[in-house]
């Protein structure tokens, strides 16, 4: 629809043109621009993902925390991480130099339902230690909804959940936005425990570090993508 305007002058009257519907486009795409850079987005930046057992499983870096207090990744703690064995499946390791601290991780399922969590973790008292592991619950610690993982030692090694069948979550997966959240049951200097990666399954699956390589790097949906799609719109409008 196009609308005229007149604004007039001394000796005269000039005529000006708006194009009305080009402008509400462009007004529109401009504000669904905005909301597209505001919306919140998975915070796990890289992860894996798989399809053993007929299931779907999500391949998460401790490292790769969207928040945390005082767990620190190996990069910061490089003494201590120089001390852990190889290989680490992820690039960097998460050390509990004390009890105290948390990690905290949000992802994207595509299914709702049952979650089996595995961890892979180490230690450097040779055995004891452990992590709370909780998905989708505030309660932590020995709340109830938690899975607690024992670790053995200096040699990385897959552990589920403490006396828990399959390591099956007290809580459930849901299709959409997911959380996860760590914290060491006991830490201290000279008995920190180590956390490389972990594991949420679908299906019942107790994972390899093999499996792990076998998984395929996940792909977020690049905004920028959308954004050069959207302006290009923009442009061929009439």
């Amino acid at each position: 629809m196009n609308c005229a305007t007149t604004s007039k002058y001394q000796g005269g009257t000039i005529v000006r043109r708006a194009n009305l519907s080009t402008q509400f486009f462009i007004t529109v795409i401009s504000l669904f621009l905005t909301t597209l850079f505001v919306l919140p987005v998975s915070a796990v930046k890289e992860w894996r993902e798989s399809d053993f057992e007929r299931g779907w499983q999500i391949w998460i870096s401790a490292v790769d925390f969207d928040k945390a207090e005082v767990l620190k990744p190996g990069k910061s703690e490089k003494k201590l991480a120089d001390k852990a064995q190889k290989p680490w499946l992820a690039e960097d390791i998460l050390i509990a130099k004390t009890a105290g601290g948390f990690a905290d991780y949000t992802f994207e399922s595509p299914v709702a339902g049952k979650a089996y969590i595995w961890c892979r973790v180490a230690d450097f008292r040779g055995g004891g230690q452990s992590w709370f592991i909780v998905l989708n619950s505030d309660n932590i610690a020995d709340a109830g909804d938690s899975l607690v993982i024992d670790t053995q030692g200096p040699v990385w090694t897959w552990r589920g959940g403490r006396d828990i069948p399959d390591s099956l979550s007290p809580t459930d997966l849901k299709k959409g936005n997911n959380t996860v959240r760590i914290q060491p049951r006991e830490a201290a200097a000279g008995l920190e425990p180590l956390f490389d990666v972990f594991m949420i399954s679908s299906k019942p699956f107790q994972p390899t570090d093999e499996d792990y390589e076998k998984a395929k790097e996940g792909l977020p949906v690049a905004p920028a993508g959308k954004l050069a799609i959207t302006w290009g719109a923009i442009k061929n409008h009439p």
